[in-house]
């Protein structure tokens, strides 16, 4: 293994923006990022958010961000996934997300993509259901997993204990995972001297549930650092499209307020 890389990259264990910034060719010539210079300003604040967070480890750090369609939510999740892994020794995690095919085809690709881009790529090995060490003493237990969510087989997410090491949990489309899952994913939080990560994602389709609960007027806010994104206000988005929808249904209709504002109806 290039033990050089591995320090390096352990530099940035509490700094992720730094880590985001350094591990991926951001404007090479001949790379898919040739035209792109970094981050979008909101992900850069929730990456700046989890660095000013990781002071300590005696508080799990709970993320939650709600947006509209196209913000690049699922790179987001790429990176950190490839920060919390390669930064820090024997981190466990895993991913769910609304639905398995969510999962496949948007979050895992993009993980893909990413892990391809990635300068420490040859670290790490990356199935269909996982991304683990390639050191074969470490594959069990320096990995993230990919689990769709079962209200029936919740064990995945009540195991996840990794005492004095790292933990991460990344819930995409978190508006559509049910209430239980959140419950059972608490387990995670129980650890001591644990660094603990929970970031959760999605549109704010529905007005009750633990998603709901994360953002302002919701029960469990306090515990959570949250954020709202507009898609007129990231780069990567289709402004004229977005203009018809405003025209067609209005700034407040419940349409724009999920797709567009990233606000509950």
């Amino acid at each position: 293994m290039n033990e050089d890389l591995i320090e390096e990259l352990a530099i940035y264990s509490k700094d992720p923006l730094g880590f985001v910034l350094f591990a991926f060719p951001w404007g090479e010539t001949g790379t898919e990022l040739e035209k792109h210079s970094g981050p979008e300003l909101w992900q850069i604040e929730i990456l700046s958010k989890l660095r000013d967070g990781l002071i300590d480890v005696k508080t799990a750090i709970r993320l939650a961000v709600t947006s509209g369609h196209g913000i690049g939510k699922s790179a987001l999740v790429a990176w950190l996934i490839l920060w919390a892994i390669s930064t820090f020794e024997d981190t466990i995690g895993v991913v769910t997300a609304n639905t398995e095919t969510q999962l496949k085809t948007k979050t895992w690709v993009q993980l893909a993509k990413w892990y391809r881009l990635f300068i420490g790529k040859d670290l790490f090995e990356m199935t269909a259901t996982k991304i683990c060490s390639v050191d074969p003493a470490h594959k069990n237990t320096w990995r993230i997993d990919m689990v769709p969510w079962s209200e029936r087989n919740t064990e995945a997410f009540a195991g996840l204990h990794n005492q004095g090491k790292r933990i991460i949990l990344i819930f995409d489309e978190g508006s559509a995972i049910p209430d239980l899952i959140f419950e059972v994913a608490e387990g995670a939080l129980t650890d001591k001297n644990t660094e603990i990560i929970w970031a959760v994602f999605g549109n704010p389709t529905k007005n009750k549930g633990r998603f709901r609960d994360c953002f302002a007027g919701g029960k469990f806010a306090h515990r959570w650092s949250q954020l709202q994104v507009d898609s007129r206000q990231v780069s990567l988005t289709d402004k004229e499209q977005i203009q018809e929808w405003i025209d067609d249904f209005g700034e407040d209709s419940d349409f724009v307020r999920v797709r567009v504002r990233g606000v509950f109806p």
